[in-house]
């Protein structure tokens, strides 16, 4: 056999393998499910609380604040072949020297309470998850090396992704059901938290600024530090938002008209009217004393801001300080400030706003804190590092099985 007829064949069997494997890995997971119908059976509320280090999704119920289940979100590995992804194959090692491992980063319930999604960091992808089975439903990549915030829309039907690190800024939109790509909008530099608003019209997505420069040369062009406001079925960008730092977590009343968000670098909540673009109030919160920039995590000596169901009420994390503050969301003003776990990195109401339940990154579990009483009611163990909470109804015969 000539040799130049040898290579050839290597050369188009090297090709077609390597073909077959991404598409194998690309397709991974045991296909589709539909998840959108309205939830009809007996449920309970829970917490599903990403566990970025452990790589663990733990369960709690919120009644009786116990863990009653706990997902591994890794079954196919905590390492990036280079068949699902060349680029993360060897960037992962890297970004995960920098920033930590990250393998659930956020998560979001499937509107009938059967599926979890997760948004698995520096894996850079998403996952669908069948709560009954704990199976991979779906996988799919995210562009650029870090998967972040998401938001499902109130009908179940997409995802609304941040592409946070080198993605090309921006939030690309999954079929739940299939984890397709739907689409895509363009943000300001480096994505980071996003929510689709509760009619379903609007989608927002928050800028952070490339953490990768000295702050200082972060907004240069105007291109950072802006939350980004589309037509949440067009993609299209209706407007922006300009602030004078990175966007880390936000919140947006019903009547979108009002926005309260947490800003890189500082202690201070700030309030600002959507229609009239203009900001409407600033809280300096309390720093703890003996905490310095050393206390910080990524920039964000504050990571967590909750609206309470009525829209009184605002729950944050202090999470350099320890701790969780009640303020009120009409006057801005400091409420109460309660002592909690270490470096609490996220919150949440439930769904009644009688509690507000945040998660401790650095001691490993969820606090319970009481609106009312306005003090820490419990703390529940949960996996390593826990970086977020979503609460959703799931179907009790998930629970009691």
């Amino acid at each position: 056999m000539k040799i130049k007829t040898f290579l050839l064949i290597a050369i188009v069997s090297l090709l077609s393998f390597s073909g077959i494997r991404m598409w194998q890995e690309r397709t991974f997971g045991t296909g589709s499910m539909e998840s959108a119908t309205a939830l009809a059976a007996e449920s309970r509320e829970v917490a599903f609380v990403a566990n970025a280090v452990g790589a663990t999704v733990s369960i709690l119920d919120v009644s009786t604040r116990q863990v009653v289940d706990e997902i591994d979100v890794t079954p196919d590995g905590k390492t990036v072949g280079f068949f699902r992804d060349p680029v993360q194959y060897f960037a992962q090692s890297l970004v995960e020297e920098r920033g930590g491992k990250n393998y659930a980063q956020d998560t979001d319930l499937s509107r009938d309470g059967r599926v979890l999604f997760v948004s698995r960091g520096f894996l850079a992808d998403v996952v669908a998850i069948d709560l009954k089975s704990h199976d991979i439903i779906w996988r799919t990549p995210i562009a650029g090396l870090r998967s972040d915030h998401m938001d499902i829309t109130p009908d179940g039907t997409r995802l609304f992704v941040s592409a946070v690190i080198r993605g090309g800024n921006i939030v690309e939109v999954l079929d739940t059901r299939t984890g397709d790509k739907l689409g895509h909008f363009q943000t300001g530099d480096w994505p980071h938290d996003v929510h689709v608003s509760s009619d379903g019209s609007k989608a927002y997505a928050a800028s952070l600024g490339d953490m990768e420069v000295d702050v200082r040369d972060r907004n240069p062009d105007g291109d950072a530090y802006r939350i980004t406001e589309v037509d949440a079925n067009s993609l299209s960008i209706l407007r922006e938002y300009r602030f004078d730092a990175g966007i880390r977590p936000f919140q947006i009343s019903g009547s979108r008209r009002r926005l309260f968000a947490q800003l890189s670098n500082t202690h201070s909540l700030v309030a600002h009217d959507l229609q009239s673009d203009t900001p409407v109030d600033r809280l300096d919160l309390p720093v703890k004393e003996g905490v310095s920039e050393e206390d910080w995590d990524f920039e964000a000596p504050h990571h967590g801001l909750a609206l309470s169901p009525d829209e009184n009420s605002l729950c944050i994390a202090g999470r350099a300080s320890d701790y969780a503050a009640f303020v009120d969301a009409g006057s801005l003003s400091l409420q109460a400030v309660i002592d909690v776990g270490n470096a609490p990195s996220w919150s949440v109401f439930s769904a009644d706003g009688s509690l507000c339940l945040l998660a401790n990154t650095r001691s490993d579990d969820v606090s319970f804190v009481s609106r009312d009483s306005q003090t820490e009611i419990a703390r529940v163990p949960t996996g390593r590092g826990p970086k977020h909470i979503t609460l959703g109804q799931v179907p009790v015969d998930l629970l009691d099985k």
